[in-house]
């Protein structure tokens, strides 16, 4: 240990100390800028078109407010895996991940670290007396934030024994070789899944004068490579299609780095002209910063070829389901409870899709008795049943997690909207038993029945609609809808009921008064399903 006479034992756990109250500050204010952002972070992610432009402003923004561009890039790989948004849409998106978690350099490079512990009390006590959760969020992101500096004057106090230590002041001198200093980066980053992270140990440093201008550039551009490996190991289970969102940040990364690696004393020099020389700290920033834009600037106009890399990468799936519903792990999402909403609301929108296709199907059927349906429809039947279980099986994931009681009321709204869609399509399948036959179902008299049936079917959307999609459309109004067109219903029954006392009674009329037995209930679904949107909460 004489190399590094003075670094004691106490030393290395001031140095370890320092990195994990650092790492905390920065997953405290992660978490609780999520928390802040609340429904803005769904329509952020809602703008992620195929626009290229506003992909790249959507990954800045969203990864500026979780302050990691390998969280970003997983919960682009989940969803393209539960097909909630395209491959081709997620590259631009990651472009722009790589720009936003560069906001983090910036605030550590700030050298307000003798301020962190005023930072630490503000925060605690706004969050004492803060009333209002979104104003107890940005109290624990200022408490973060203050966490994040003083963990960083840890780290750079514990270093200082070092500035002695003339084997460490030339191990860090060897890491100005471009290519050590890209693979030294590289491989810290990845053993510790953070970027950010190592760019404040790199900073820690440059306050103590413990590394140059020189070795700091390459440590840069190896923890743009080493990041990747989140979504590597994000991706290891995932389809095709996901594996390539993973593929295509390591291509921009990798390639990236590349194009910079060869020309680091020019690249040093343009940063030099807008950093103050002695300023380590705001270079170290600023070269991460002007990388990942210069970077997206390049790579921009060949979205398309990145595209085809991947894809080249990454061949398609040999068994690919095309039709199955692939939901992520909800644990690798625990800290966003709000994206898990996301994703649980788009599985229940298709899976209430189906059971309309199913609805469709069944006028049909009912109408003009073709077999064909009957098959159809008893596919449909069984895929319905195994789309529920998995979708109820996430949302148990998710109710395991640690939610407040706004989130867990939205879980238990979600799992009672799915079993009155399941009740539906479960009488549906009743129906279907009871009426099998190969005749004309409908007497041609009751041409009401018709339009009952398609009212009620468009009732039974809008109602799930005004849910899923936080339609505008007042729920008193659909009710309202639904109790108008009951009317229709018991004028139909009592033509039944009036040909039975007439003695004028035909199997079709049985067969009519199950069918609007089965649409009373699909009504009375409607009708539930109405009051569940008057307590629903949207936190999305």
């Amino acid at each position: 240990m004489e190399a590094f006479e003075g670094f004691s034992l106490h030393t290395l756990f001031s140095l370890l100390g320092g990195l994990s109250v650092f790492l905390f500050g920065l997953d405290m204010m992660s978490i609780n800028l999520r928390k802040a952002a609340g429904s803005t972070l769904k329509l952020i992610l809602e703008k992620a078109t195929d626009n290229h432009f506003i992909g790249v402003i959507v990954g800045t923004v969203v990864t500026a407010l979780i302050q990691s561009s390998s969280a970003t890039t997983s919960i682009l790989i989940s969803f393209v895996q539960s097909q909630l948004m395209s491959f081709e849409r997620s590259i631009a998106v990651i472009m722009g991940a790589n720009i936003g978690t560069t906001i983090t350099a910036q605030i550590v490079a700030f050298k307000v670290t003798k301020w962190s512990l005023a930072i630490i009390t503000i925060g605690f006590l706004i969050s004492l007396i803060s009333q209002r959760p979104k104003t107890k969020y940005i109290a624990y992101t200022i408490l973060g934030l203050g966490l994040l500096f003083y963990g960083l004057e840890i780290m750079s106090g514990s270093m200082k024994v070092l500035r002695s230590s003339d084997y460490f002041l030339e191990l860090m001198q060897s890491l100005e070789n471009v290519g050590l200093g890209i693979l030294v980066g590289a491989v810290f980053t990845a053993l510790i899944q953070s970027s950010s992270a190592s760019l404040g140990i790199v900073i820690g440093m440059a306050m103590q004068g413990l590394v140059t201008i020189e070795a700091a550039l390459p440590l840069i551009l190896g923890a743009n490579i080493g990041t990747c490996i989140t979504a590597v190991l994000a991706a290891i289970n995932s389809h095709a299609a996901a594996k390539r969102v993973a593929a295509a940040h390591v291509l921009f990364n990798v390639f990236g780095v590349l194009m910079f690696a060869f020309w680091v004393p020019q690249f040093t020099a343009i940063i030099s002209q807008f950093t103050p020389a002695d300023d380590v700290p705001r270079f170290i920033a600023n070269a991460q910063t002007s990388f990942n834009i210069i970077a997206t600037l390049v790579w921009f106009p060949f979205i398309p070829v990145l595209e085809k890399m991947a894809r080249a990468m990454i061949p398609n799936d040999k068994n690919p389901q095309r039709t199955k519903y692939i939901f992520p792990k909800a644990s690798e999402l625990s800290n966003s409870p709000e994206l898990l909403f996301i994703q649980s609301n788009d599985a229940i929108c298709k899976y209430k899709r189906v059971v309309i296709e199913m609805l469709w199907l069944s006028r049909e059927y009912f109408i003009h008795g073709n077999k064909e349906h009957e098959e159809t429809l008893s596919s449909l039947r069984e895929y319905q049943k195994e789309f529920r279980e998995d979708i109820l099986n996430f949302l148990g994931e998710i109710s395991k997690l640690k939610l407040d009681s706004q989130d867990v009321q939205h879980a238990l709204d979600q799992v009672s909207l799915v079993n009155e869609i399941e009740h539906i399509a479960y009488k549906l399948e009743v129906s279907l038993v009871n009426l099998k036959s190969g005749k004309q179902f409908f007497d041609e008299s009751y041409q009401g029945l018709h339009e009952y049936f398609k009212q009620t079917i468009k009732n039974f959307s809008k109602s799930c609609n005004a849910i899923l999609n936080e339609a505008t459309t007042d729920v008193e109004k659909i009710a309202a809808k639904i109790d108008a067109i009951n009317s229709l219903e018991l004028e139909l029954r009592n033509q039944s009921i009036e040909k039975i006392r007439n003695d004028d009674y035909y199997e079709d009329d049985k067969l009519n008064l199950w069918v609007l037995e089965f649409l009373r209930t699909v009504n009375a679904s409607s009708k539930k399903i109405t009051e569940i949107k008057k307590n629903y909460a949207i936190k999305l």
